[in-house]
């Protein structure tokens, strides 16, 4: 909508529609209770005609609300937003919405002029040993998990992803590139949301786990007779974080991506500005970014190795995947030992636990890993054996 039908008076828009009752019970006339930040939004990604008449909006958030405040700001646009804390003095509603700071100043700014982030939320994975030994996720972050085929890493991501939405409720994005997603992914799926082995589902279990799957997951396919770049996958991410709320978005492999190389770039400095874009886009999402790859040959040859150690700087193409990783992992099985998860980057020790090497128990009924031995002594103990 023009600029010059834009109505100068804010739209106040809250968490709970208590609060928003409250609001106009204090005399403010245009508030809208938006708790899901995405219902901001239509079909089609842009902002419902309802929101659109506004020249500004303030949002009202509780002390630790911080994250929705950004989810919203990041729809609307940070220019046309400010925040204020919710006063412990309904009547004092007015006087905070009048004196709300804005969300954005410019690339210079104060450290007043920036909105406090609020307290760093930690999240288990939903692997009891990993949890138990203190690795925690955080977002926004980005997260590759190398791999060669066949070692594991998709399962291990599709189970993480289950497990996520089920502890923290995170919508998920995954791509569809070497696989349909059905049968095979909706298959998968189903496997860790029953937890029971296929001979035994119910009609009754297939028709409740196919309706979590759809509230929990999107997928990106690639349309057919095309080939998916970085722009056009960059696009689709932002579509479904903005319309569906994804909140983790899984690229499985980064392998089948169309890599166009622009002419006199060399491919490390391509692939470091690819993992920055990624970045960029969980940062303003709030997203948990996971990238899947295989990586060259040598990688695997190491990997073969009896004692060989997977890293992240072994990725395909490039060291960025270890230097701009916050949290990464590497997944291998050995000529003659155990799957093995190497989680060789945490961006926090203090907070976010350690890296360690973990012995991976693939369960083959339901297609599952669980974590049996932590910690480095494990490749001493597959040489000594």
């Amino acid at each position: 909508m023009n600029q010059q039908f834009r109505l100068p008076e804010p739209m106040v828009l809250t968490f709970g529609e208590r609060l928003a009752d409250e609001c106009r019970v204090q005399g403010l006339r245009h508030v809208s209770d938006v708790s899901a930040p995405h219902q901001l939004l239509d079909s089609s990604g842009k902002l419902r005609s309802e929101f659109s008449f506004f020249e500004s909006y303030v949002i009202l958030i509780p002390p630790g609300g911080e994250a929705l405040r950004d989810d919203i700001a990041v729809n609307v646009g940070d220019e046309r937003c400010k925040w204020a804390y919710v006063p412990d003095d309904p009547r004092s509603i007015p006087a905070a919405v009048k004196s709300a700071k804005r969300m954005w100043i410019d690339e210079i700014a104060r450290l007043d002029d920036i909105p406090d982030p609020g307290p760093v939320k930690l999240f288990e994975t939903g692997f009891p040993e990993l949890d138990q030994y203190g690795l925690r996720l955080t977002t926004p972050a980005f997260m590759p998990i190398v791999g060669p085929y066949g070692s594991g890493k998709s399962i291990f991501l599709r189970q993480l992803l289950i497990n996520l939405w089920r502890l923290h409720g995170w919508r998920f994005l995954l791509t569809s590139f070497e696989e349909r997603v059905k049968p095979r992914f909706q298959r998968d799926l189903r496997r860790h949301l029953i937890g029971a082995v296929e001979e035994t589902w119910t009609v009754q279990d297939i028709d409740r786990a196919d309706a979590e799957l759809n509230r929990a997951a999107v997928f990106l396919r690639r349309k057919r007779n095309t080939l998916l770049d970085v722009d056009r996958l960059i696009d689709r991410i932002e579509f479904a974080v903005r319309v569906y709320g994804v909140r983790v978005v899984a690229i499985d492999p980064v392998n089948e991506i169309d890599h166009q190389l622009p002419r006199g770039m060399a491919k490390t400095d391509y692939i470091g500005n690819f993992i920055m874009r990624l970045k960029q886009l969980a940062d303003d999402y709030n997203l948990l970014m996971i990238c899947a790859l295989h990586p060259p040959k040598d990688g695997v040859e190491k990997r073969l190795q009896k004692s060989g150690l997977l890293t992240l700087n072994d990725g395909a193409d490039s060291a960025n995947w270890g230097n701009k990783a916050d949290i990464g992992f590497c997944m291998w099985r050995n000529l003659h030992g155990p799957t093995l998860l190497h989680i060789d980057k945490i961006k926090d020790h203090e907070t976010m636990g350690r890296p360690t090497l973990c012995e991976m128990i693939h369960d083959s009924a339901l297609n599952r890993f669980r974590v049996g031995r932590i910690g480095y002594n494990i490749l001493q103990d597959e040489e000594d054996a």
